[in-house]
């Protein structure tokens, strides 16, 4: 969703302290989650108030909700924090230099102007909140070099990824991580290009987890891994030499192909896939599009 009007219901959830640190609470208890009598404990606020907090937060899919025997356990809806995270930086920040975010936040203030008066009281009163919670955000995700200049399609490509990582426990995303979160996204050239090439996910996905196994990390911070981050330069690279102002999720398939020696790459060529061929394609498909 690109229109603000779309994530009103949703800021206004959000528009209040309680459910700040609930959120809060729940990110760092992810994946887990936390029982309402564990909540409660840590906030100190009646039941009653904490139910409303927690209802208004389940209404908005902010976070989901389980009961195991006779408990109710709460998570957070990552998706959900991640759309809205992409919404936000994509609409604010991107192809702004990154140590800005100053003029992030005064962009989001001029952009209220041109949103109808009940919509705009509810940025208006949300907007202190979300500069908080984004700093509380940006701490727990750990962010590209460039990021600033990433399209939505290669953020959510890269959350995407993060969550893969979170799936198997692992504490690291890898160049094997950012080919899922390519493919996963499904509507990027990326994507495009390796469906064409007959790269299908559910064929990816067995044989990464049948390489690195699955991990006993519970934590929500996941980093790029050296080679990760080498890849995600060589997308930079790649998008200048390009003469392109941003990085998509093209960019972030040549990083990995170029790089060539990830996993990423490596199961695409043990699935038979040419990476000096997709790359090509890749090419090929830039200049088509252009």
């Amino acid at each position: 969703m690109s229109n603000p009007a779309q994530y009103v219901d949703v800021f206004a959830a959000l528009g209040s302290e309680p459910r700040l640190d609930i959120m809060r609470l729940l990110f760092a208890a992810y994946p887990q989650g936390m029982t309402v009598g564990e909540l409660q404990a840590q906030l100190q606020i009646p039941n009653s108030t904490l139910s409303h907090h927690l209802e208004k937060l389940r209404v908005e899919a902010l976070v989901t909700v389980q009961r195991h025997h006779q408990f109710l356990w709460y998570s957070a809806n990552v998706e959900t924090t991640e759309a809205l995270l992409a919404f936000l930086y994509n609409g604010c920040a991107i192809r702004q230099p990154a140590s800005q975010q100053e003029q992030a936040y005064q962009r989001l203030e001029l952009e209220v102007e041109t949103i109808p008066s009940r919509e705009k009281f509810m940025f208006e009163n949300f907007l202190p909140s979300v500069q908080t919670f984004l700093s509380n955000w940006f701490g727990r995700v750990a962010l590209p070099v460039g990021f600033e200049r990433f399209t939505q399609k290669a953020i959510q490509a890269i959350f995407l990824a993060q969550n893969e990582s979170r799936r198997l426990q692992h504490q690291y995303v890898g160049t094997e991580q950012l080919l899922v979160g390519l493919l996963s996204e499904e509507t990027g050239i990326a994507a495009q290009v390796l469906s064409a090439a007959g790269v299908r996910l559910d064929a990816v996905k067995p044989v990464i987890e049948l390489q690195i196994g699955r991990g006993h990390s519970t934590r929500n911070e996941v980093p790029f891994t050296p080679r990760a981050k080498t890849t995600l330069n060589i997308a930079l690279n790649q998008s200048r030499e390009l003469e392109h102002s941003y990085i998509s999720t093209e960019h972030l398939l040549l990083g990995i192909l170029v790089e060539g020696q990830g996993l990423g790459a490596i199961v695409l060529e043990q699935l038979g896939f040419s990476c000096t061929l997709l790359e090509q394609q890749v090419r090929t498909a830039l200049d088509q599009a252009n």
